[in-house]
């Protein structure tokens, strides 16, 4: 049976079918046993879709207009 750390490193490979069926037996047990893997599950499967709204979301032009203000001064002041 796994304990916490090592079911966290082989999430990728579960989540990705590349575990054999008795590892991922072995994760499941563990999973089954512990609430605290089991939201990091969660939320780890949840991460790549809240990238994709975050990639999407436009900055307001004045806030982009800001910024690059910003760190153009700050690039200015550094040289």
């Amino acid at each position: 049976m796994y304990n916490c750390k090592d079911s966290i490193n082989l999430l990728l490979e579960f989540l990705d079918g590349e575990m054999s069926a008795e590892e991922a037996q072995h994760l499941k047990e563990h999973l089954r046993g512990c609430s605290p893997c089991v939201d990091f599950l969660r939320t780890y499967r949840a991460t790549p879709g809240l990238c994709k709204k975050a990639l999407a979301a436009k900055m307001p032009k004045e806030v982009s207009e800001k910024l690059t203000e910003y760190l153009r001064s700050k690039i200015k002041s550094a040289s």
